[in-house]
């Protein structure tokens, strides 16, 4: 019967934690549902960098709700979990150290000792949109158009499309151009993969490229607000440009391209 007795408590006991665990789980969980979505801020800013895209690029995003306030913050690629983080709306970068536990990098502890964590509850989420990567209704890096092999150091183009909500239309085909040459370079070299992306749930998202963060309309790919070295061109005058260059004598691919698409 002691036995018995010693049993019954114990299953007592895990139960009663097990309740309170799930309470917990359940508590937080309305919490979140009762939390409104973001109106993210409107400052005209549609462009950040964050390193060189070369050695270093923005590899992860996550999105942080901490005492009423709503933060983006992208994270820099990184080998030694030191890296640095930014928050894309005010473009305050900080050094910190990611929390790679669970082998997702999506936390840190900034120089205060604070930590920053994504909550999966809000339902954003970074994800990997190369090749074929979808958001919304767009998908990136469909296809790609190249140049004649005989032009050196031409870029190979990605093209994104969207579709209509009923998977049977392709509205259009557009080639989201940026710049991927060094910051202090007087030339252009243009580069179209886009790596990742996260929904902000308000019909734009954030897409990265090379060393750029961008923040563009799901409608069209169009930055919202200012972006220097954000360029979308339709895939036909793409196209036009690549006929041009192999029925005549082309060797500056990336000249071609800024000139016939006015792209400075």
């Amino acid at each position: 019967m002691k036995i018995q007795h010693v049993v019954m408590a114990a299953t007592l006991a895990v139960a009663s934690e097990v309740r309170v665990s799930m309470q917990d789980q359940t508590s937080s969980h309305e919490a979140k549902l009762h939390v409104e979505e973001p109106v993210w801020p409107n400052n005209g800013v549609a462009e950040r960098e964050l390193g060189d895209g070369k050695e270093s690029w923005p590899e992860n995003m996550f999105v942080e709700h901490s005492d009423g306030r709503w933060i983006v913050w992208v994270l820099l690629s990184s080998e030694s979990g030191r890296s640095k983080a930014m928050d894309f709306f005010s473009g305050e970068i900080q050094d910190v150290k990611i929390n790679k536990s669970d082998g997702d990098n999506d936390s840190f502890v900034d120089s205060r000792g604070a930590t920053h964590m994504s909550d999966g509850l809000l339902g954003f989420r970074c994800k990997e949109i190369g090749p074929g990567g979808v958001i919304g209704n767009v998908t990136f890096n469909e296809s790609s158009l190249r140049f004649n092999r005989e032009i050196a150091y031409a870029p190979i183009l990605e093209v994104s499309q969207r579709i209509s909500p009923d998977g049977k239309t392709i509205i259009w085909r557009k080639v989201p151009l940026f710049e991927e040459s060094p910051s202090d370079s007087p030339y252009s070299e243009w580069s179209s993969f886009m790596s990742r992306g996260m929904d902000l749930h308000d019909g734009t998202m954030l897409v990265t490229g090379g060393r750029y963060v961008f923040r563009v309309r799901e409608e069209d790919l169009t930055p919202v607000g200012h972006a220097l070295h954000l360029h979308v061109v339709n895939e036909a005058d793409v196209k036009r440009v690549i006929d041009k260059a192999e029925a005549g004598d082309i060797d500056d691919a990336h000249g071609l391209l800024t000139d016939e698409l006015h792209l400075n």
